[in-house]
């Protein structure tokens, strides 16, 4: 009987302890890594709120500027399809290599997982930069901190080659 009891709540601790360990809370940048096809592209970062009740962000993230240059930073639609007023504010200094913003709920907080922001940048040079939170600070309704991980993002730009199409029967037909 008491094996039974053990079994039973080492079963539902480890049930828990799954279903905690699913619900993680993340910042990460969405595709990762993420490969432009234009001189100009977007990168969203994205928020996995976890069902945690969120009513700000503060981010920062640095980059390489000697390939990339962040032209601005948006709210996402876990901000603008909210329903509610919110406050967001993009204090990149432009030319460095930090993407800072702040933001907040003003009506409440949000739970969902979603685009929390959409980053333009812009292609400097051609190489792979490392997208690196250094700092995030994520505060609930009582302006308390929130525990968020961070999963770093990368860009790689590369040069675009043209080729010319080949079919088999192309090939087969010369080869006989």
């Amino acid at each position: 009987m008491l094996r039974s009891r053990v079994a039973g709540c080492l079963f539902f601790g480890l049930v828990f302890l799954a279903s905690s360990l699913a619900c993680a809370q993340t910042l990460s940048f969405d595709p990762d890594p993420h490969y432009p096809l234009n001189e100009e592209f977007s990168l969203p970062l994205v928020i996995e709120a976890g069902g945690l009740d969120v009513k700000g962000v503060e981010c920062y993230v640095t980059f390489d500027p000697a390939i990339v240059s962040l032209d601005s930073i948006v709210a996402g639609p876990w901000y603008t399809d909210s329903g509610q007023n919110f406050f967001f504010w993009d204090y990149t200094i432009p030319g460095t290599n930090t993407l800072h913003f702040a933001s907040a709920m003003l009506d409440g907080t949000n739970n969902i997982d979603d685009i929390l922001a959409v980053c333009y940048f812009s292609l400097v040079s051609y190489g792979t930069t490392v997208l690196d939170f250094t700092q995030v600070d994520v505060r609930d309704v009582n302006n308390d901190p929130l525990s968020f991980a961070t999963d770093d993002g990368l860009i790689v730009l590369d040069h675009a080659v043209e080729t010319d199409p080949v079919h088999f029967g192309t090939l087969k037909a010369v080869y006989r």
